[in-house]
């Protein structure tokens, strides 16, 4: 979990970018089952995110996966929360890089001694999933995943 130590003002923070291990959607279907595997027993808390682009369209133009299990930054701590949370993610690209980075910003102001959480998506729950413990009034109590 992450807390904050100062107030956040939303009209401003970026909070932090998500930082891990690029992988190819073949690795990140094999860890994603291997971490399901683990995190299920209680042997791991995994931190695989899928990112993807659309199009206006509503085709996927981009597909980023993203591994903060083993290597990442302090985002990898932040949790969850079904009711969106307080950090709102967005995608940013910068000039010269063709992978766009997922960075987290404060949904509105965050006070000191908050929890930071943002929803880490809104696939449909999948009832065998993994155990949600955000406690909001509209938790299904699984965590959002789809398939990788």
């Amino acid at each position: 979990m992450s807390y904050v130590h100062a107030d956040i003002d939303s009209d401003y923070a970026i909070y932090v970018w998500i930082i891990g291990e690029f992988l190819t959607t073949e690795e990140a279907r094999r860890r994603h089952r291997l971490y399901d595997e683990l995190a299920s027993v209680g042997k791991l808390s995994p931190a695989l995110l899928v990112i993807r682009e659309h199009l206006p369209s509503g085709r996927v133009c981009m597909r980023v996966n993203i591994d903060a299990t083993k290597v990442g930054n302090v985002a990898r701590f932040i949790n969850h929360s079904c009711d969106g949370g307080n950090l709102r993610p967005i995608l940013v690209r910068s000039s010269g890089s063709l992978l766009p980075r997922l960075c987290l910003f404060a949904a509105r102001d965050i006070v000191d001694g908050e929890e930071l959480a943002f929803s880490y998506g809104d696939a449909k729950p999948n009832p065998k999933g993994l155990p949600c413990f955000c406690e909001s009034s509209c938790c299904p109590g699984v965590l959002p995943a789809e398939e990788t």
